[in-house]
């Protein structure tokens, strides 16, 4: 990747590291480490275990802590640091998340004569801040966006603030947060008393500080970031601007680099970053994100935060740039000078997208989900870098998505030698990413990719999604070919099944294994199919091949071609409520964090029944209707699982009669 830093000649910056982190940008760590010859140290939590991808990639992996959650893990300072010392690791990389913007686990590593891969502590400190670090640009001349960025936090107070002095619609935000957590846009001033609780319990639990800030919110305006790099001798350069305008819930779906600005506007936003990394004597990678303003004919842009630490979007600068961002990191962190310290000789070679691939439920307003992956085949071998196309992940094929972490599954990075290009490679390459066992916002990122508005370089804002929702939402229908196709493999597969003795349906085989009965390799098989009430007048004669591939010929002249994937399942217990009665159903898999009611209230149509936490996300459980809750299932600190009962919500006039079937 890196034409400035592949010459094998340069001394290596260290001779093992820590990552003190999980998942893809463990992973990501590792590969460059071993580039360079430098020996690596992965943490596993009991949730992720020994054999996770990233624990295996490392020379030497200790598990974390005793229990699944960050909490009893990965954010135990004291035990990182211990394993760090005792493994011989001469440096920690804490990635992005968990300990990466603490500042007193900097200092920790430090004081132990470890080297802290990152910024340090004072400029984690003053920049982590919202609220700090909007006086020190306010005070370096950076323009920051009006609003409250005090510390009298009385919810009386910010409500006086929020009506007086900003103004609605506004921002509520976590001093301490990042990644959309901690944020709440409120339109009217009836809504900011509980948006402030709600922020403040969110805020609270996913960064252990439930201050806020207030901040005036500009309508669709595009979310510009700057990737800044520097060093100890002094040297600051940025590596090009980010567009990470194409966001859902404040946090960014799609990315892209170059974005498409004026080179005045460019270079000034460029000037601004690296002004705003000098004014706290900044070293290391950081981001300097901006809001600019759609609304002004001017270009009017305004500071938001400054991440500090290297983000999760870093890909799409290294593509561009054809520079390794983690080993500039670490040998930053050696104490070497940049490796190009002339602004002018940044490179900046056509154009990069980065899709964010998460585990998510479509038909549940894209809730978090967890599961079995069972099947993983991206379109690119993962976790090895890639010149066109790149897949950074930290899944393996037949492990779990929990609950404990975050739900992204991969990150698709792809390059081309201009805007166009990139985005056709990028629809090309989700459509050919292939996973089963979870749902995921694949169908919705090909939807986005496709659309006209993002087709136009520049057009893309934040409300992007608040004004073609409906163009971009993913097809719940499935057509009567892809119906038909899976009925006759569904049905295939249970003849193979009736086919063999008992002792062999244990065993995991798929339709197309040779044991399987009258369903073999090559063998030919017709059927007319007819699905529910709807009979399809088509003929489908299909084989399996050696690939896996189950090739589909469709009334003797349409050929299609499928990939073929088997999994048994096991019977499940459905709920099934009685008349005049609901069961109230977990929308995703969380921890009970809040109850409002207690079993036999009664409560309104709309009323938010208890409040659950998931990813560090919060999401309020409303009524359906009106009525008594007759069953309560669960109570604060439960774990639970998607669908599962959290109570049963019945007419105050009806008796429950509600039962379970099994299936």
């Amino acid at each position: 990747m890196s034409r400035a830093l592949s010459s094998s000649s340069r001394k290596r910056p260290f001779d093992k590291i820590l990552i003190a982190n999980r998942g893809e940008i463990a992973c990501r760590v590792i590969r460059t480490a071993k580039k360079l010859g430098i020996k690596t140290v992965a943490l596993y939590s009991v949730a992720d275990g020994p054999d996770a991808i990233h624990a295996s990639m490392a020379n030497e992996a200790y598990l974390v802590g005793t229990g699944p959650k960050p909490s009893e893990s990965y954010l135990l300072q004291d035990r990182v640091i211990e394993i760090a010392i005792n493994s011989g690791a001469q440096a920690i990389h804490p990635g992005y998340g968990f300990l990466s913007e603490n500042s007193s686990f900097s200092t920790a590593v430090q004081e132990a004569g470890i080297s802290f891969i990152g910024p340090s502590a004072s400029a984690i400190l003053a920049m982590g801040s919202k609220s700090h670090s909007k006086i020190i640009m306010e005070n370096a001349k950076v323009p920051t966006t009006p609003g409250y960025h005090g510390d009298e936090q009385d919810p009386q107070y910010l409500f006086h603030e929020a009506v007086t002095s900003v103004g609605f619609p506004l921002l509520i935000k976590a001093t301490m947060g990042g990644g959309g957590k901690g944020m709440r846009l409120v339109l009217n001033e009836s809504d900011f008393l509980e948006a402030l609780e709600s922020c403040k319990r969110e805020s609270q639990a996913a960064f252990g500080d439930a201050r806020v800030i207030l901040e005036r919110y500009l309508v669709h305006p595009r979310h510009i970031e700057i990737q800044v790099m520097a060093d100890t001798h002094g040297n600051v350069v940025h590596l090009h601007e980010r567009d990470c305008s194409l966001q859902r819930r404040h946090q960014k779906i799609i990315e892209e680099a170059p974005s498409n600005l004026s080179s005045e506007l460019r270079q000034m936003m460029g000037d601004t970053a690296v002004k705003a990394a000098k004014a706290v004597n900044y070293v290391n990678a950081g981001t300097v994100e901006f809001l600019l303003d759609t609304q002004s004919n001017d270009g009017d842009f305004y500071f938001c935060e400054m991440n500090t630490r290297l983000q999760v979007e870093h890909p799409v600068t290294e593509m561009i740039t054809e520079q390794d961002l983690v080993e500039w990191q670490l040998r930053i962190a050696a104490g070497e000078e940049l490796p190009i310290k002339n602004q002018d000789l940044i490179p900046c070679i056509g154009n990069s997208m980065e899709a964010r691939i998460y585990a998510e439920n479509p038909a549940k307003d894209f809730l978090p989900a967890t599961g079995h992956v069972w099947h993983h085949h991206p379109p690119f071998p993962p976790n090895i870098g890639g010149k066109n196309v790149r897949v950074d992940t930290g899944l393996q094929e037949g492990k779990d998505i929990s609950v404990y972490y975050d739900p992204m599954i991969s990150k698709l990075i792809v390059h081309g030698k201009d805007r166009e290009e990139a985005r056709v490679r990028l629809i090309e390459s989700l459509q050919n990413y292939q996973i089963a066992g979870v749902p995921t916002n694949i169908p919705f990122l090909i939807k986005c990719a496709q659309h006209p508005v993002f087709a136009e370089a520049g057009a893309i804002n934040t409300g992007f999604l608040d004004d073609y929702a409906d163009d971009v939402k993913a097809a719940t229908y499935t057509s009567p070919m892809d119906r038909a196709v899976c009925g006759l493999v569904a049905s295939l597969a249970l003849e193979a099944r009736c086919a063999t003795d008992l002792s062999t349906t244990q065993q995991n085989i798929g339709p197309w294994s040779t044991s399987s009965g009258s369903w073999r390799l090559g063998t030919r098989h017709e059927r007319v199919l007819k699905i529910g009430e709807e009979t399809f007048p088509m003929t489908l004669k299909a084989s399996f091949h050696t690939d896996k591939t189950l090739r589909v010929l469709v009334n003797g002249s349409e050929k299609q071609e499928y990939i073929a994937i088997s999994k048994n399942r096991a019977s499940s217990v459905l709920a099934m409520e009685g008349k005049g009665s609901i069961f109230v159903k977990a929308p995703m898999p969380g921890t009970i964090t809040r109850m409002n009611f207690q079993e036999g209230d009664n409560v309104g149509k709309s009323d938010v029944i208890l409040v659950m936490e998931a990813m560090k996300m919060e999401h309020a459980v409303t009524a359906k209707m009106a009525g008594i809750i007759s069953k309560l299932s669960c109570e604060v600190g439960d774990i639970i699982n998607d669908s599962d009962v959290l109570c049963v919500l019945r007419e105050d006039t009806l008796v429950d009669n509600t039962h379970a079937a099994k299936v």
